[in-house]
């Protein structure tokens, strides 16, 4: 079974702002489906690049190796390992306009058997609900001084 969901929305803080947010891979179970999650790896400019979580999938637990990549507007992650043979990813694309825009884009591939109109609407409404505490996690989360490599990108 796979599922796709795209959400665009808006948050009142700078792009530096959003990425500093998503990098604070610590704080990811404050905010998403994520039970646990740690950086094994960094890259060159200390952003997270491989990162171990612990993701609750339609109720039971998953053990998960995610890899990250970042560019200019984009902070997008992939699965490249599972206990439990889950796949996907996706991304978290920013804009910085008048308001700082983003789109966010999930895909799960999963080899169980589920009935789709159920898991469709079930994932979508997962998704609506990270994105909303995104939000909130966001907008409230501060550092004293944005992080120099956030603001190059």
């Amino acid at each position: 079974m796979r599922t796709k969901v795209d959400i665009r929305f808006a948050v009142d803080i700078t792009r530096a702002q959003v990425f500093e947010a998503l990098a604070a891979i610590e704080m990811l179970p404050t905010w998403s489906m994520y039970q646990d999650a740690r950086v094994a790896s960094r890259d060159e400019n200390g952003r997270p690049r491989r990162v171990y979580v612990t993701a609750d999938v339609l109720g039971s637990s998953d053990l998960q190796v995610l890899e990250y990549e970042w560019t200019v507007h984009r902070a997008a992650w992939r699965v490249v390992d599972s206990s439990r043979g889950i796949g996907g990813g996706g991304w978290f694309d920013v804009v910085e306009e008048r308001q700082t825009k983003i789109w966010y884009h999930a895909e799960l591939h999963s080899r169980l058997p589920l009935p789709g109109l159920v898991m469709k609407r079930t994932v979508q409404r997962w998704h609506e609900t990270v994105v909303q505490n995104f939000v909130e996690f966001s907008e409230a989360y501060s550092h004293q001084e944005p992080q120099d490599d956030y603001q190059a990108l």
